[in-house]
């Protein structure tokens, strides 16, 4: 019954344009490579946004890893895990730099 349910809301979602919304919901922390689209805790992220912040994460950390400061430097780290995190999802291919 529960899944006869989840089906129709699906199809319907589907047939009124925002079945990928409805996907997203259910299937948190996912990347899709066809559409550059990624779905996290019920958001849709865009390629564009995705982009976006990967090149501000690659220009903080650009920024800051030069500067000669050890809080500064830890700083740059974690900019630098988080722009190779969306690296690591995202295909090379799929992202400019």
């Amino acid at each position: 019954m529960a899944n006869e349910r989840e089906d129709l809301i699906h199809s319907l979602a589907k047939s009124m344009g925002v079945g990928d919304a409805q996907k997203a919901r259910g299937a948190s922390g996912k990347y899709n490579a066809e559409t550059g689209t990624m779905y996290c805790n019920g958001h849709i992220i865009s390629r564009t946004t995705i982009e976006q912040a990967s090149a501000y994460f690659n220009s903080q950390y650009r920024r800051l890893a030069e500067i000669d400061d050890e809080n500064v430097k830890q700083m740059a780290s974690i900019y630098e895990v988080a722009k190779e995190a969306i690296n690591m999802i995202v295909a090379p291919t799929d992202m400019t730099e």
